[in-house]
């Protein structure tokens, strides 16, 4: 078995990650919506949700280089247990820093975030969501 190393990225600034990560999840996107005809991404929390926002809300440098929302749906690789509307939130991170300020012309994302009717019960909201994860991720 052969061993790969581990890519490792360094960039000088925000800006400059920002712009790689835009020419990354334009690839992904393309790729996607060919294959699927959706784009299927998990965020974090953290400064992601800013710098995502830095690199997608930017202004576009042509017709291989646009942003489709509307074909996106959105998943959380590590959201709370707490309301939606919490301070500890990743959704309400991502709504404040990218959603919210998404123009209406480039469509909006569908957006999977945790059941809250299950914050009561951790175990069941996770089951919750790794069933909706299975439904999408595993469907023919």
């Amino acid at each position: 078995m052969t061993h790969k190393q581990p890519n490792l990225f360094s960039f000088p600034s925000i800006p400059a990650l920002a712009q790689t990560l835009r020419t990354y999840i334009i690839n992904a996107q393309t790729a996607g919506i060919t294959r699927h005809n959706s784009f299927k991404i998990a965020v974090s929390g953290g400064s992601l949700p800013k710098t995502l926002a830095q690199a997608l809300l930017a202004a576009s440098s042509g017709p291989d280089d646009l942003v489709h929302f509307s074909k996106w749906e959105i998943f959380f690789a590590d959201e709370r247990a707490v309301p939606l509307d919490h301070e500890d939130s990743n959704y309400a991170l991502l709504k404040a820093e990218l959603l919210d300020k998404i123009p209406a012309e480039l469509g909006k994302p569908t957006v999977h975030p945790i059941d809250v009717k299950y914050l009561e019960d951790v175990q069941e909201m996770a089951d919750q969501y790794e069933q909706l994860l299975v439904r999408s991720f595993a469907s023919r």
